[in-house]
């Protein structure tokens, strides 16, 4: 269905039944509304009416076969959804520990200790363990629950990232094991319970892939996801009271966060000092196993710079002092696997032109504290991995880059850890960067000059040579009124969620073709109720609407819904010339709640930058929409063509900009937040990251860019010059 058939039926399962129920009954009320009004007042429409109840069988069938699926999925159980979404994890995760490795996947076979709490240890842990065994160390635990430290790059991301890629692909795994899901603790609001963030986050990471929000809630509710929980120390700042820090309440949620057997199998990672903290006032995570990452071996780093380097000779100085100077400098320094590989990319780098080195490792030598080696690596790892970069190493310059970065990770730096993430950087969240007042003022301004134009200029569009209804102006003004004031709004609504769907399978085309039926049906029955009862019909279409949606979905999508519907129905009523005219409308209608509303599985892999991406689709879905709607309207009314013309090309632009900035809200405050800083961020800001991504400076972690390293991160907030 288009529009309000995708509100009634794009909830939970359990729903459906009382969707269709609902649907139903509207659609035999409108039926029976639309044959008495034929009858008592025009008789000779009572065929035009009969028409429309014919168009209506297919979406009532159809809204009947979306029932009957939506029962099927849910029968099927929770069983299919899980290994649906195991695969889909899998091949994410996969990626990303590529990108965390570097070129040639060389790993590191990091070894842990298991660090005994003084009570509350889960049983089966043994004393000690490897990377490549960790999947058969979990397994031995019950109840399943890890918690990992280790000191700063020590490697516990990609610890985790092993453990969870070995328990979607252990031979020894059943339909009824939970499917381990990374989260960034950095972003969790521990006002919020534990569950309602996790059904959160599963839904917005994997709704490209046909997640919905209550299936997602269901994974939690009946235990089919495990979290793996990374940066447990991101939450707070150092100087944070103990008393206010975020990880204390996370702890508190997460010990009482149960299965039918107990305490509920969860992965936490954090670093040992700031685990230690709060382990020293007897808050930690109860019923569970910790493990420490022990440092890189000397003989370990020396297997790694051979394996990651083209030319070994070079490395020798440095490979000599590793394994003959126990304690020196270097083997403090490169004791980390996030040290080796600043050095390697740092000292491979290349001249673009004759290919030959640019640094000799050996200048690692004369370095005199670990402090020393790392500023020096850092300092030289950024321009190496631009030109590095496997596929346009050359698109930004080392100093822009420089710039850039250090900009943003002085905006983490400065941002309150109360609720916001001071790791993530979401695109449409980054808008207080430039200047909360900044932003506002400047969406407020743009607002209310589209909303000027849109009031004078919309009216006259539709309309064409017929005379301008009164009503007409006072709706596009309070149109004009309500989207300036939700312009100033401090929050801004989320972003929507279409996808250009592709007619690749049954249900895209069964999509389609209720989609179209709806459309053709509502444009029908609301040209008869706006002709007799006018714009009071109209708004009588829109509140039906409204009702039925909130009781199935939402006040939000509800009232959007409505408000368009019902708007359209009194535009079709006034203006239409004929049965072509709803004709041409109700396939539009039709066409474009499909666009906005499918929901199909060959959707693109999940990318932080889809949810302003689709935010803006969506908005010129619905000014072209608007344009071709009042393109129709005047087409049908006679406007000669020459006058139809001149119109065209302004037509074309106003229903445009007002789509870009009325049909969205995040997608709208993050082209105010670039628009307000130039010269500080480049225009296209998520190409860039997804470039800076690429090129191994940023990491992404759920719908969030990172950067790679927290050293990285705070080095660039001290360092904002090249």
């Amino acid at each position: 269905m288009a529009g309000v058939g995708k509100v009634l039926l794009m909830g939970a399962p359990g729903r459906a039944r009382r969707a269709a129920l609902i649907y139903f009954f509207l659609l035999a009320v409108a039926a029976g509304l639309a044959l008495l009004l034929s009858k008592h007042f025009q008789v000779e429409r009572l065929a035009k009416t009969a028409i429309a109840l014919v168009l209506a069988a297919p979406a009532a069938y159809l809204s009947w076969a979306t029932y009957r699926s939506e029962r099927a999925e849910a029968e099927a159980g929770v069983g299919a959804l899980a290994a649906r979404l195991a695969g889909v994890v899998a091949a994410a995760e996969a990626g990303q520990r590529a990108q965390l490795l570097g070129p040639g996947t060389h790993r590191i076979d990091l070894a842990f200790t298991h660090r005994r709490e003084p009570a509350n240890n889960a049983a089966g842990a043994a004393p000690e363990g490897h990377l490549a065994g960790i999947v058969g160390y979990y397994r031995q635990l019950r109840p399943a629950r890890l918690v990992i430290t280790g000191q700063p790059g020590a490697g516990k991301t990609l610890l985790a990232l092993d453990l969870l890629l070995g328990l979607l692909t252990h031979p020894g795994r059943s339909n009824t094991d939970p499917v381990p899901v990374r989260f960034s603790l950095a972003g969790w609001d521990t006002g919020r319970p534990l569950r309602d963030w996790l059904a959160e986050q599963v839904h917005d990471q994997f709704r490209d892939r046909g997640i919905t929000a209550a299936d997602a809630r269901q994974l939690v509710e009946e235990h089919k996801i495990l979290p793996v929980l990374d940066g447990l120390d991101e939450m707070d700042t150092p100087t944070t009271p103990l008393g206010q820090r975020r990880a204390t309440r996370a702890l508190a949620q997460l010990n009482t966060y149960q299965d039918p057997t107990g305490s509920a199998p969860v992965i936490l990672t954090c670093r040992t000092a700031q685990y230690t903290d709060l382990a020293a006032v007897d808050l930690r995570m109860r019923e569970a196993a910790r493990v420490e990452i022990q440092p890189v071996t000397p003989g370990q780093a020396t297997t790694y710079l051979t394996a990651r380097c083209t030319n070994p000779h070079r490395w020798a100085p440095v490979l000599e002092a590793l394994t003959t100077t126990p304690g020196c400098v270097l083997t403090d320094a490169l004791s980390t696997p996030w040290r080796l590989n600043l050095a390697v990319t740092a000292y491979e780098e290349r001249d673009p032109d004759t290919h030959a080195y640019l640094r000799d490792p050996g200048r690692l030598l004369v370095l005199t504290s670990p402090e020393s080696v790392r500023d020096h690596l850092l300092a030289l790892y950024l321009p190496a991995a631009i030109s590095q970069h496997p596929t346009r190493p050359h698109r930004y310059r080392p100093e822009r880059t420089h710039h850039w970065l250090a900009a943003l990770a002085t905006h983490l730096a400065t941002t309150s850890r109360g609720t916001v993430s001071a790791t993530d950087l979401v695109l449409h969240e980054l808008w207080p960067m430039a200047g909360t007042r900044r932003v506002r003022t400047a969406d407020v301004f743009s607002a209310a000059l589209l909303s000027l134009t849109f009031a004078a200029v919309l009216p006259p569009l539709l309309a064409g040579p017929s005379p301008i209804p009164w009503p007409a102006v006072i709706v596009a003004g309070c149109i004009a009124l309500w989207f300036t004031w939700q312009a100033g709004r401090s929050r801004v609504s989320a972003p929507a969620k279409p996808r250009i769907p592709r007619l690749r399978s049954r249900a895209a085309w069964q999509g389609l073709a209720a989609s179209v039926a709806f459309g053709l049906v509502f444009t029908f029955v609301a040209q008869q109720v706006a002709e007799l009862w006018g714009w009071p019909g109209a708004l009588a279409i829109g509140a039906a609407v409204v009702i039925t949606g909130r009781i199935t979905s939402d006040w939000s999508k509800a009232v959007h819904y409505g408000f368009g519907l019902g708007l359209a129905a009194w535009t079709v009523g006034i203006f239409s010339a004929g049965g072509w005219t709803a004709i041409g409308i109700g396939l539009l209608i039709g066409i474009l709640g499909w666009l906005m509303d499918a929901q199909l599985s060959e959707a693109p892999p999940t990318d932080p930058r889809s949810p302003v991406r689709n935010d803006l689709l969506a908005s010129l879905v619905i000014g072209q929409g608007a344009f071709l709607m009042a393109l129709i309207l005047n087409a049908f009314a006679g406007l000669p063509l020459a006058q139809l013309g001149v119109l065209l090309a302004p037509g074309l632009v106003i229903c445009t900009a007002t789509g870009l900035y009325f049909g969205t809200g995040a997608g709208r405050r993050y082209l105010v937040f670039l628009c307000c800083s130039r010269g500080r961020l480049p225009w296209r800001l998520g190409t860039f990251l997804h470039w800076a991504y690429q090129a191994g400076l940023l990491r992404v972690s759920g719908l969030a860019y990172q950067f790679r390293h927290q050293e990285l991160q705070d080095w660039l907030h001290t360092h904002p010059r090249p």
